[in-house]
């Protein structure tokens, strides 16, 4: 009986690490699938948001063959941001860390990046802000506020629903 007790307990303790790294890949699957899940949620919210502007515009038929170009370049910045904060995700799930220069560098390629991204989203915005008359242009800048997220509140909201904010790693 004693044999089979010590037994069982020599394989139990053998086989924790293995299990310990087949609950660590479903963890690393859940928060792929998670990202993916915020991304999701965010695009909505994106063409939520674009949508309502464009209807709280109340924009002229002439005025909307120049809205095709102005979202596509919102929504293009939007990926072009979301495919930043992937690859910073895929880096540190991976445990792939950057030195301090790596990691200025890395600020100032995502800021370069944020800069021409925002270039083309005013060089597509200019001819459709022309057309607009004067209450048109207040709303403008009103409702384009909305579609500006706040860098400390998108980034809680990225390391929410990764699980990054757990301290215990717990859900």
């Amino acid at each position: 009986m004693k044999r089979i007790l010590v037994a069982a307990l020599v394989a139990g303790s053998l086989s924790a690490p293995i299990f310990a790294l087949a609950a660590e890949g479903d963890q690393q699957a859940s928060r792929a699938e998670r990202m993916q899940q915020w991304a999701a949620d965010r695009a909505t919210m994106l063409d939520a948001k674009l949508a309502g502007m464009k209807a709280g515009l109340g924009l002229t038929s002439d005025q909307e063959k120049l809205w095709g170009p102005f979202e596509s370049a919102v929504k293009d910045a939007d990926k072009s941001r979301m495919d930043a904060m992937g690859e910073m995700m895929r880096m540190r799930s991976q445990g792939e860390w950057m030195s301090p220069i790596d990691h200025l560098e890395a600020m100032a390629d995502r800021l370069s990046q944020g800069a021409t991204n925002v270039k083309k989203i005013a060089d597509a915005a200019k001819p459709l802000y022309d057309s607009l008359d004067e209450a048109q242009k207040h709303k403008f800048g009103m409702l384009g506020r909305m579609l500006m997220p706040e860098r400390s509140r998108f980034a809680m909201e990225m390391m929410h629903h990764m699980g990054e904010h757990d301290h215990d790693g717990a859900e």
